[in-house]
């Protein structure tokens, strides 16, 4: 397959390793870091391993005059995800399918805007992915899961095993959603919830959910994202809350979320597109969140500042 990796953090420089290693012509779309890093091979750590990917290229931006991709997975930050649908354009033939890996519920939406939504594969992605260089990233604890899923019903199957097909010789292990929707909605019941009150308590999850009045605040915010996709029409039950609590009292104790991460370094986060996202899908579908409210109006000012729009 000839992929492009959208985005060089640890997640797009993850999977561009993966694939690679297979056997797959990968091309990255990074910073210029990166592109000064690429004249070397690409070094993957994993465990007590540390390889290195050879054949792996890297750009600042796609040509316009660029082959047609097999597969394009955007790996960029959700803010920047409607920016990058513009930029992926050369690269988009009758053929090429775009696999989206954020956190949240719009990326593939953004992308089907400016794409095409038959081109688009709804996807969850659960690995621990560290950038710990410009051409460098290691794989903190077991590899890539994916559910992916169609959006539109015309797009056919076959984008499906063709992706699947690579992810799976990849080593990455590979669910279809029959529901994307719903799958993507309670991932985000999940990564919202927990990394919300993780970033209000300043504390991973083996603190959270060992005091009961934390790990009920949890289960409370993930409530509140049932309702609200109840409200929207998305397939999800009680079952579902219970499904997700099970796996945060699973998670490692020192566990963080991205965005509690990046809201604890000052850096921009993904906070308008977690606890903002089930704050406004809320307020147009009637559907009180309190407890997303309150995780994103305390910690707006951080995010601002981050951005440099508040002084």
């Amino acid at each position: 397959m000839n992929v492009t990796v959208f985005g060089a953090g640890g997640m797009g420089l993850y999977f561009a390793a993966v694939l690679a290693r297979a056997g797959h012509r990968v091309t990255v779309v990074g910073r210029a870091d990166t592109v000064a890093a690429a004249g070397e091979p690409l070094v993957f750590g994993h465990g007590a391993e540390e390889i290195s990917v050879p054949g792996v290229r890297a750009v600042a931006a796609v040509p316009a005059d660029a082959e047609p991709a097999d597969l394009i997975i955007v790996a960029v930050k959700a803010w920047q995800v409607a920016e990058a649908a513009v930029a992926l354009r050369p690269l988009v033939g009758p053929d090429t399918t775009v696999l989206p890996v954020q956190n949240g519920v719009e990326a593939g939406t953004d992308l089907a805007t400016v794409l095409g939504a038959d081109r688009i594969l709804g996807c969850t992605c659960v690995v621990i992915a560290q950038r710990v260089g410009p051409w460098s990233v290691r794989c903190l604890g077991a590899h890539a899961t994916v559910e992916i899923g169609a959006l539109a019903p015309e797009s056919g199957p076959s984008r499906f095993d063709a992706v699947a097909a690579a992810l799976s010789a990849a080593g990455i292990g590979v669910t279809r959603s029959g529901d994307i929707e719903a799958t993507l909605w309670r991932k985000l019941m999940l990564i919202s919830s927990y990394g919300g009150v993780g970033a209000l308590a300043r504390q991973p999850v083996g603190i959270t959910r060992a005091e009961p009045a934390t790990a009920d605040l949890v289960r409370a915010a993930m409530m509140e994202v049932l309702e609200v996709a109840r409200a929207r029409g998305i397939a999800l039950d009680d079952q579902d809350v219970d499904r997700m609590m099970k796996v945060y009292f699973g998670f490692s104790p020192d566990t963080t979320s991205s965005m509690q991460r990046d809201l604890a370094a000052g850096r921009p986060s993904e906070l308008e597109y977690q606890n903002g996202a089930v704050l406004r899908f809320g307020r147009a579908s009637g559907v009180p969140t309190p407890i997303h409210q309150t995780v994103y109006a305390s910690q707006l000012p951080g995010e601002l500042l981050a951005r440099g729009q508040r002084a």
